[in-house]
């Protein structure tokens, strides 16, 4: 490893073929490079696949509190700083939801997280953490820093550190590494601190331009040093003699947490060689306290090749002789399905498919028109639970037939009305695996009415992708075929996906995807340690189905029905009294403006309080 590979070497190896993600991976790449220097110099000990992990996680990272902490051309905080923040924050939660980045950065850390099965929860951690930074933080004592230390840095450590766990083979739960490495997480916190402890000192530089400065007030207090001389970079004998002992403290830090032995041997190396390097730094600064109100001091050359030579020597040898024991599960489209739902995935549509032009939707009788929402606040996929049929016909004296006609109806409207606002996904729960219980003729007018209320959409040569969700067992051969085949008429159709889960059950999808999953696994096609959501996903019904972000029930009931338990873990729940036949348009639009109005925490701290409020005339929502 004298002489690392090459970047396109590394992303071929690294199984990143993709000429765009490459060109993420590469920005992050130089990111690590021109800011990183140990991150960057430690990843090079490590195979392909993990550096261009560390590439992603750092450089994303970094790109993001780059944000934070913009300044403008007279030296200030840029005011505008905050809100571009909120914009690239909100854009991670889309993209993560779809799978892929809409930005060259973002693009490679959601293709690392869905690789190595990393959650996403350290990240919205560390976003509101950076929402506090933008408004400005100041650290009154050694307390209010260890804290900020363990929300900011040691998850992100932490993240980085199972992936190197991952790859030796190792588990990387919480429980395992407790019982493997006893005092794990206390070691952790205690590395961390000293890391960035040592950030703050040789960063004190970048940090003065923008006014800031990243040690505890409490430290300079008992040095009998002044803000005031730091941000006028005054150098004084207290402010040495300061340096000097927090480079003491960091360094006992590193001291005392030494490497766990279960390590495999070549992730052992890299982090003696990233402990190693942050001594130098550490020595540099404290030899020259001075300038760090300057400029921040850079290793030096001969010293750093000194200790990286020989651990990178010593890397490429374990690495050979102790092969990469667990490889990286990539993103792959979705598999190909049996021959009982033939050619309906993803990314198989054919050359020959029909391709007819599309029209707009029907506008509403009232002439009443979509709410005009910012992208960021739409959902991007509502998931509707259809139900009151029956009820609502009761109530007027009309066969309970009748009002599955009728819902057939409000279906057409709220299908117009999703395309008006621009809604990407729509799935709605027609019938589920537990209707067959209810009478032979409602049955007999289901079975009729559901695929005549597809193909009436399909007349209407919207721009439309039908989907269908749910097996075959007990559904007549003629809706199986009528589904089908509106699957193959709109599969070149990019406007909205209407998905009709049809003879659909959520607990039945997801035993069904996991029988294929350990057939493929007993097979050979499929390795059990590389498993992860993502991978797991793509064996359900309709595996390209982003997650819900809304999910609506008219009728009355509040519970869920079994209905995509796998992808509305996340959804925001809205329960209406009215019921379906009974709903349009509008009602779906002040639904997705309710929606807008909630603040979506993906288990964070919430940034502003959720404003919610009944939609009027159609009962309350409960979340």
């Amino acid at each position: 490893m004298s002489s690392p590979a090459l970047p396109a070497a590394v992303y071929r190896r690294s199984s990143i073929h993709d000429a765009a993600l490459r060109r993420g991976y590469e920005v992050c790449r130089r990111a690590t490079r021109a800011t990183g220097e140990i991150e960057y110099a430690v990843s090079l000990l490590l195979p392909p696949p993990l550096r261009t992990a560390i590439w992603a996680l750092y450089g994303a990272v970094r790109a993001v509190d780059d944000l934070a902490d913009a300044v403008g051309s007279a030296g200030e905080a840029d005011p505008g700083r905050a809100e571009r923040l909120e914009a690239w924050i909100s854009a991670f939660d889309v993209d993560l939801r779809e799978g892929r980045g809409s930005d060259p950065v973002r693009q490679a850390l959601i293709h690392t997280m869905l690789t190595w099965n990393l959650p996403p929860g350290f990240l919205h951690t560390l976003f509101e953490e950076l929402r506090q930074d933008v408004r400005g933080r100041q650290f009154a004592t050694w307390q209010e820093w260890r804290h900020y230390n363990s929300l900011i840095n040691t998850p992100l450590v932490l993240r980085a550190g199972s992936l190197l766990l991952r790859a030796a083979g190792l588990p990387t739960e919480p429980e395992a590494i407790a019982a493997a490495v006893p005092d794990a997480g206390m070691a952790c916190q205690t590395a961390v601190e000293a890391i960035y402890l040592t950030d703050a000192l040789v960063d004190l530089s970048d940090d003065l331009d923008r006014g800031h400065v990243a040690l505890p007030q409490e430290a300079l207090d008992e040095a009998g040093v002044h803000r005031t001389d730091l941000l006028a970079r005054r150098t004084t004998p207290e402010f040495e003699d300061l340096v000097r002992r927090l480079a003491d403290r960091a360094r006992t830090w590193l001291d005392h947490t030494p490497l766990p032995p279960v390590l495999h041997p070549s992730v052992g190396i890299a982090l003696g060689a990233y402990t190693d390097l942050y001594r130098l730094r550490l020595k540099t600064a404290a030899d020259a306290p001075a300038t760090l109100l300057h400029s921040r001091p850079a290793l030096p050359r001969s010293t750093r090749l000194r200790l990286m030579l020989p651990a990178q020597a010593k890397a490429a040898l374990a690495w050979g002789l102790f092969p990469f024991p667990i490889q990286p599960c990539p993103p792959q489209p979705a598999p190909a399905k049996t021959p009982e739902r033939s050619g309906e995935a993803e990314g198989m549509r054919s050359p020959a498919a029909q391709r007819h032009p599309t029209v707009a939707p029907t506008p509403h009788p009232s002439g009443v028109r979509p709410p005009q929402l910012p992208g960021e606040d739409m959902p991007r996929h509502v998931a509707i639970v259809m139900d009151g049929n029956g009820r609502w016909a009761t109530a007027r004296g009309l066969p309970r037939t009748d009002g599955h006609r009728q819902g057939v109806e409000a279906l057409v409207d709220v299908v117009h009305g999703a395309l008006e606002i621009g809604l990407k996904y729509l799935t709605v729960y027609a019938f589920s695996t537990e209707n067959w219980k209810r009478p032979a003729a409602e049955l007999q007018t289901l079975m009729y009415e559901i695929p005549q209320g597809v193909r009436r959409l399909m007349d209407e040569k919207l721009d439309l992708r039908v989907r269908w969700a749910g097996v075959r067992s007990r559904l007549p051969a003629d809706v199986i075929e009528q589904l089908l085949q509106d699957e193959r008429t709109t599969r070149d159709r990019t406007g909205m996906t209407l998905t009709m889960c049809v003879n659909y059950g959520g607990r039945t999808e997801i035993t069904a995807a996991a029988a294929k999953l350990a057939q493929e696994a007993v097979a050979g096609k499929v390795d059990p340690g590389s498993v992860s959501e993502h991978a797991f996903a793509r064996y359900l019904h309709v595996p390209e189905l982003p997650d819900v972000d809304l999910l609506l029930r008219t009728g009355g009931d509040q519970r869920t029905s079994n209905f995509l338990p796998w992808q509305a873990t996340y959804a925001e729940l809205l329960f209406l009294d009215t019921p379906w036949p009974a709903v349009d348009r509008r009602t779906l639009w002040e639904a997705i403006e309710q929606y807008a109005r909630r603040t979506r925490r993906y288990g964070a701290v919430p940034r502003i309080p959720a404003q919610t409020g009944p939609l009027s005339g159609h009962g309350a929502p409960m979340t």
